[in-house]
């Protein structure tokens, strides 16, 4: 059974470690992310200024299996205008036709083509990485075999017979949706109370909410619950960290960072991966944000990551 947070504080130190390392890689950054202006604008007029605009799905479109009320025909705009725009998800545990085709029944007209997960990473990371070609215990799901993980029936070690997935050198961690309690998590700890492998995080984010608004964990929390227990070396593939932007700007390699906008409703993914890319950002109150109107501000100071731009939805 998946642990329960009970308030979104009780992440704040696992969410500055993220921060932390960006900042540490860039010297600019921390006076970057306390510079945003935190303008209250209109998505409307805001979309207009950039040349291409990367929106988070969850809690910008769609909360669970409900459309954001007016994200639809913001969408539509978006096409009618044949202004540049993807989706840009932490989403490693489903393929990006079925995103596609589940943002399609809640009535969002989204393309195949205009949605980059943090899964479609992994194949291209992999391949230039010292980890290329060795076995690896896979944490997620049936796409995330499919869809993302490199030569599953050769290197995957978790349907190996007898003791065979203890050749593992590396952990891909896509989704923590059938970890707790099973099998998997048995044999993963040990193996990382064993050797410290390597853990390769395809979504960093750390909970999300559930349809009655309580925070669901998601990947990202499974490993900084495996950092602070058994201290493996680790890298995030998708948002705030590179590999993801990097897929976004080969899809698009015309378009200076500056002239980019990432839109997305958490501050430590999101707006914090956007800033370290050197893009605009846009926080959006639709989602994680949800109910923070009066105190945002506050709230982005506290944590020293400050948007450019706050809007309560891309319906406005």
């Amino acid at each position: 059974m998946k642990p329960i947070v009970r308030e979104q504080g009780a992440l704040t130190a696992h969410y500055a470690r993220y921060r932390a390392q960006l900042c540490q890689a860039d010297g600019l950054l921390d006076e970057r992310l306390r510079g945003g202006r935190m303008e209250r604008v209109s998505f409307a007029a805001l979309s207009r200024s950039y040349d291409l605009l990367l929106l988070d799905a969850f809690g910008v479109l769609n909360r669970g299996r409900e459309a954001i009320a007016g994200a639809g025909a913001a969408v539509e705009r978006l096409n009618r205008a044949g202004r540049p725009w993807v989706v840009l998800s932490n989403n490693g545990s489903q393929s990006p036709e079925r995103l596609t085709r589940q943002l399609h029944d809640l009535g969002l007209a989204v393309r195949p083509s205009e949605v980059l997960t943090s899964g479609l990473t992994v194949r291209p990371f992999i391949a230039h990485s010292p980890w290329h070609d060795l076995p690896y215990y896979l944490i997620g799901t049936d796409d995330s075999a499919a869809a993302y993980a490199p030569e599953p029936g050769r290197l995957c070690v978790n349907h190996r017979a007898g003791e065979g997935w203890r050749a593992a050198r590396y952990i891909l961690l896509c989704s923590n949706r059938d970890y707790y309690g099973s099998l998997a998590q048995q044999r993963v700890e040990g193996l990382l109370e064993a050797q410290r492998l390597p853990v390769i995080v395809v979504n960093p984010d750390l909970v999300t909410r559930d349809a009655t608004g309580a925070l669901s964990v998601v990947a990202g929390y499974t490993a900084a619950e495996w950092h602070e227990r058994y201290h493996p070396p680790w890298v995030g593939l998708g948002k705030p960290f590179s590999p993801l932007y990097a897929l976004a700007r080969h899809r698009f390699p015309g378009i200076a960072p500056d002239r980019c906008l990432m839109v997305g409703d958490t501050l430590d993914t999101d707006i914090l991966g956007g800033a370290a890319q050197g893009m605009a950002t846009c926080l959006t109150l639709s989602g994680s944000c949800a109910g923070e109107e009066e105190t945002i501000e506050t709230l982005c100071i506290e944590r020293g990551i400050c948007p450019d731009f706050i809007v309560q939805s891309i319906a406005t």
